[in-house]
């Protein structure tokens, strides 16, 4: 049977910051509509073990276009039984006082995919995070983000530590 690393973590990474400067636009009931970018670096932690990946910490940093420099947090987890293999869970972006919860629902459309079964790999992975809240520049965050990333891992099974590296970008709508 195949192992496989899951992307929970990259996409709850992916979820919290973004690089390009925001664009306004009005929108009724006082929100707008923001333009978001960003990018993050950071570890991820996981257990691989019989067909199921638990992340059980994403931290990274970054810098994003609504709030700048910022962290990612997250946690979640993946089915590890084959190639491509879809993962879901939650996260946060925050920096200041400003902060962009996000949730990220396991489906085919959420995906990461290593590239072998055993020894180090990279896994890379795509995805939609939703926005479900947020405070400060981004009080009341909704919309979605896509994201794409990689992660490297020592192995395939066991508790592993990585490195990863995500983009996300999309339109949120803020109250303001």
């Amino acid at each position: 049977m195949k192992k496989h690393i899951p992307s929970v973590v990259l996409v709850a990474l992916v979820c919290v910051g973004l690089s390009a400067g925001p664009a306004f636009s009005a929108a009724p009931g006082n929100t707008k509509k923001v333009t978001f970018s960003s990018k993050y670096s950071g570890k991820a932690s996981l257990l691989i073990n019989n067909g199921k990946a638990t992340i059980s910490s994403i931290t990274g940093s970054g810098k994003n276009s609504l709030f700048g420099a910022s962290k990612v947090s997250g946690s979640g987890s993946a089915a590890a039984s084959q190639q491509c293999d879809p993962f879901g869970g939650k996260g946060s972006i925050a920096g200041g006082a400003n902060k962009i919860t996000f949730i990220v629902t396991r489906s085919s459309s959420q995906q990461g995919c290593a590239n072998g079964e055993s020894g180090p790999v990279t896994v890379t992975f795509h995805g939609v995070a939703v926005a479900t809240g947020g405070n400060g520049k981004a009080n009341g965050a909704t919309g979605s983000l896509k994201f794409n990333g990689s992660l490297k891992l020592g192995g395939t099974s066991g508790s592993q530590d990585g490195s990863f590296t995500v983009t996300l970008s999309g339109t949120l709508t803020v109250k303001g």
